[in-house]
């Protein structure tokens, strides 16, 4: 009853809101159009558009299709970028209020062996300035003698100039230049990087699990748009743990401990510690009923990239899945939060659908007023013994309301407490807030899914679907216990926003991770050994849970073991490597001191001999982020040289 005189009190100022809104709102209008090569007359994809002389812009789709929404009346000059094309400004396009103005952008091929040797040649003598969007605007006489078509360029990966790439090499370090739109308003938290910590003083390690991945996914996002990420967007945990590692389940019990040892590539005398965590899994028709409640953002800034389509789309994949024993309910928010669609039963997809399928985007982010409403609706849903799970899909951009983390955070704490949780799914680049949605399935008990693209879709909800809505264990710590006598010193890689204290490993109070049906965790551990120790044991690691819908606990202990022989890094296991790999590459974006002896260049080497030795699609795109990290990387160092020189080096990414 107090969750609904809650929503009352919201409901009031709300409606305030909405009546302050109403008197004050600017007109709009939207923008709409299609992006075609001028020789062929088909679409170009990721073309970069941007209203000149603001931050609004986005990229177009797989058809060449563009929509700005929300941009008010008035006459726009708008500028068309991609890579090999030709930059295109078309100027005076007018806005009419209500009404979508449609344009057709045509663009010119360029020459490119030519031009592109030109501007690296006139960069050997006026090295380019590089602003904190990584965009590139040659000197003065370049841009002359490329005329208006050079006016904006990034820096992005593959050289599509094999056979000149190492003529260019000598030339500038920049073997291709892409116009790309650089990703604005972006929301990360510095968690901070785990330090080297000796036995002698704290022998114990404790952690809560994590098995999120988004930060992994955003960063493969700003890698392919042609842009470094802002180190405080690395969260080197969710790195390792996007990896499959081929870990079995367990026969009996909830949970598989596995561990193994490898011999540093990159330091001697560093050995590094896997430890994988399987969870048992479940077979669909063994799975418990689901009372789902989506809550759906359907503000302006979801109208951008069309982001609010593939959340569409994403949630129609999931209905697809449901049955006459679950219950879905749709909630929808923008300057106001409204009930969609009442919980009905899931085997009634074409209801569900039609109502999915009317969700327009538009207004203010009041976020807070969404999940008040979604949390009533699953509350009146609310049963014992079954999932009981709000799905948030948003770009996380609160703007009204109490709009800070630690503000909403509290009520969804209290209420995860209760048995119903809540994950959150992010979509879109620009005008993105991490930390909220990070935050908010974190506190919520669930998880927390970056979705850029329907691959990613299909992976999370069709793929995934069970491990994401079927609760296996609540409140999962680790605390591994690392004998002094072999082991002096070690560092936990990553989950740094996961710590708990060592004394609060047992306390039932102490939030920890929650983990669903067929999960796999990983973590990472960087030792030093003392002495030649060829075959020790070398710590013991406790994993405590809550069951899903009880308080009772459970423990497992497993050993973990080194040996000197076996665990040369060119003989260990390829799922080891490639999780040593994927590690040192998120410390090396995120500039931590621990990766400073190692390149992007051996980095790569290493990434393609676990592609040999594991080829899959996942090993092959790690590879590939690796070297185009490489290449970008070297304009970032550029940038930073010519802040130096001018005295500056404070930078905001």
């Amino acid at each position: 009853m107090k969750l609904k005189q809650l929503i009352t009190i919201a409901s009031i100022l709300l409606l305030s809101i909405i009546a302050m809104d109403s008197r004050g709102e600017a007109a709009v209008g939207v923008l709409s159009g299609q992006v075609i090569s001028q020789a062929d007359q088909t679409p170009v994809v990721g073309a970069a558009v941007l209203v000149l002389g603001s931050k609004i812009g986005t990229l177009t789709d797989s058809d060449g299709r563009f929509t700005i929404r929300n941009l008010d009346i008035g006459a726009y000059s708008i500028q068309v970028s991609c890579a090999g094309i030709a930059t295109t400004t078309r100027s005076t396009v007018n806005i009419t209020e209500g009404k979508v103005t449609e344009i057709r952008v045509a663009m010119a091929v360029e020459q490119p062996i030519q031009q592109i040797d030109s501007l690296l040649r006139r960069n050997e003598v006026g090295k380019p300035v590089i602003d904190n969007n990584r965009s590139v605007r040659p000197d003065a006489a370049t841009d002359q003698s490329l005329g208006a078509r050079a006016g904006e360029v990034v820096l992005n990966g593959i050289s599509p100039y094999a056979g000149e790439r190492e003529a260019y090499k000598s030339i500038a370090p920049m073997p291709r230049y892409t116009p790309l739109l650089p990703p604005f308003d972006m929301f990360f938290r510095d968690y901070g990087t785990n330090g080297w910590v000796k036995t002698s003083r704290d022998r114990l390690s404790t952690f809560a699990l994590d098995v999120d991945d988004a930060s992994y996914n955003l960063v493969k996002q700003y890698l392919n748009q042609g842009n470094i990420p802002p180190t405080e967007a690395i969260r080197v945990e969710e790195f390792i743990n996007h990896f499959d590692y081929g870990y079995r389940p367990p026969q009996s019990g909830k949970f598989r401990v596995f561990t193994e040892t490898a011999e540093s590539p990159f330091a001697d005398g560093a050995v590094f510690l896997k430890i994988g965590i399987k969870g048992r899994e479940i077979a669909e028709y063994n799975r418990k009923p689901l009372r789902l409640t989506f809550v759906i953002d359907v503000s302006g800034s979801m109208g951008y990239d069309n982001r609010l389509e593939l959340v569409k789309q994403a949630l129609h994949l999931i209905v697809q899945q449901m049955s006459a024993s679950d219950q879905i309910g749709i909630v929808a928010f923008g300057s106001t939060a409204y009930v969609v669609l009442d919980p009905i039963s899931g085997n009634r997809k074409g209801e569900i659908v039609r109502a999915i399928d009317r969700l327009r985007s538009g207004g203010s982010t009041f976020a807070e007023a969404g999940l008040r409403l979604g949390y009533e609706m699953a509350d009146e849903q609310f049963e014992r013994g079954v999932t009981n799970r709000i799905i948030l899909c948003s770009d996380g951009v609160a703007n009204v309301g109490r709009t800070g983390p630690e503000e909403i955070m509290r009520e969804v704490t209290r209420i995860a407490n209760t048995g119903i949780t809540l994950s959150t799914f992010g979509f879109g680049m620009g005008n993105y807030n991490d930390v909220l949605l990070e935050q908010l399935a974190q506190k919520g008990n669930g998880r927390y899914a970056y979705v850029n693209n329907w691959e990613e879709a299909r992976r999370q909800f069709v793929d995934q679907l069970m491990a994401n809505v079927q609760v296996l264990a609540r409140d999962v710590k680790v605390q591994v216990t690392f004998d002094p006598n072999i082991v002096q010193a070690y560092r936990l890689i990553g989950y740094e926003n996961r710590a708990v204290a060592d004394n609060k490993f047992r306390d039932n109070r102490t939030d920890g991770g929650e983990i669903g049906a067929g999960h796999e965790v990983t973590a990472l551990y960087e030792l030093r050994i003392k002495g030649k120790a060829r075959q020790s044991q070398i710590a013991t690691i406790d994993v405590r849970w809550k069951e899903p819908n009880q308080n009772a606990t459970a423990e497992l202990r497993e050993v973990a073991t080194f040996n000197s022989r076996s665990s040369r890094f060119e003989s260990v296991r390829p799922e080891l490597k490639l999780a040593v790999v994927a590690s040192r590459f998120a410390e090396l974006l995120k500039e931590t001191a621990y990766s400073a002896n190692t390149s992007y260049d051996d980095l790569h080497d290493l990434a393609l001999q676990v592609e040999r030795e594991l080829p899959n699609e996942q090993t092959r795109e790690l590879a590939e982020l690796i070297s185009r990290a490489q290449t970008l990387s070297y304009g970032n160092d550029y940038w930073r040289a010519e802040e130096d020189d001018r005295g500056g080096g404070n930078y905001k990414r």
